[in-house]
């Protein structure tokens, strides 16, 4: 993994200066993936990297330019990911328990998986599908799973496709039932960088 990290940061430093650009230190890549991300059949890559303890990380995506064969950087979302610092600046490495997760989806999008950080006993787990659209990346999809480990039948959970604005949710009641109900609102596209969960959140338990 330490490898494949450096392997990924060297790559980046070395890419052509543009305005999307930015020096990333090794030990903060906490994760990458790999995927045609714009359908071009070419190979693209996004990051995940740490910014400063207790803040949201950056995720920053690359395009490969076909012609000149190398990845070029299009964008950083700045602080758009919730997740637990690494704690590699304190003695002994601790590392983190909850890390954000990439998986490469049919037809080159992108799932982000944030788990819930390890505070309090409500934990609300987050999924955003990530996509290519007309130059930029937006969120296409909205997902979440929560639970509260310390009282029962308190746990809820929502899948929400946020272009179409239909979707599915469902909470569990007093008796131990759950209830499911559709979701409909109105669809929209969002970038991701404009992202805020608050409104999708609203949709679902609306």
């Amino acid at each position: 993994m330490i490898c494949i990290r450096l392997a990924l940061a060297l790559l980046a430093i070395a890419l052509p200066a543009t305005g999307f650009a930015e020096p990333i230190e090794t030990r903060k890549i906490i994760t990458a993936l790999t995927g045609d991300f714009n359908g071009d059949g070419a190979s693209d890559l996004v990051m995940v990297v740490e910014t400063e303890p207790t803040d949201p990380m950056d995720i920053h995506f690359f395009l490969r330019d076909k012609e000149h064969n190398y990845l070029k950087p299009v964008e950083i979302v700045h602080e758009q990911v919730d997740a637990e610092w690494n704690g590699y600046d304190r003695p002994g490495y601790g590392n983190s328990d909850t890390e954000p997760e990439l998986t490469l989806l049919p037809k080159g999008s992108i799932k982000v998986y944030l788990p819930a950080l390890p505070q309090g006993s409500e934990r609300t787990n987050q999924t955003l599908t990530i996509a290519y659209r007309d130059g930029n990346f937006i969120v296409a999809g909205f997902a979440y799973d929560s639970e509260d480990f310390q009282q029962d039948n308190v746990a809820s959970a929502c899948d929400l496709n946020v272009l179409t604005g239909k979707g599915t949710s469902s909470k569990k009641q007093p008796d131990g039932t759950t209830r499911h109900k559709t979701v409909s609102v109105a669809g929209r596209t969002v970038a991701f960088r404009d992202w805020n969960p608050g409104e999708a959140f609203s949709a679902c338990t609306q």
